[in-house]
């Protein structure tokens, strides 16, 4: 498995974590995100907790940083996408 930081560096092939909605190019930097889904898929969408939906990095077990203004739009291009969608936890047991 590669390393990679999450929040200002790239995670597997898309960059992840900077940049504001509304400026060019902001959510490409997301676009890996909401890709066709590869089977098992890398990026799922978790429903946590009733007010909390945050998009998950299998291969890296972790949640991804998508900045609170980008979420409603990669969540909505994830699930256009045929993102899985769950309230189940998506990553393996740490440890």
């Amino acid at each position: 498995m590669s390393t990679g930081t999450v929040g200002t560096g790239t995670v597997g092939t898309g960059t992840v974590g900077t940049g504001t909605v509304g400026t060019d190019g902001a959510l490409e930097r997301l676009l890996p995100l909401w890709q066709a889904p590869q089977y098992p898929p890398r990026w799922v969408i978790w429903r946590a907790a009733v007010d909390e939906v945050m998009v998950f990095d299998r291969e890296y077990n972790i949640p991804v940083h998508v900045d609170d203004a980008a979420l409603g739009e990669v969540l909505r291009r994830m699930r256009e996408a045929g993102a899985p969608e769950s309230t189940d936890y998506p990553g393996r047991a740490c440890g």
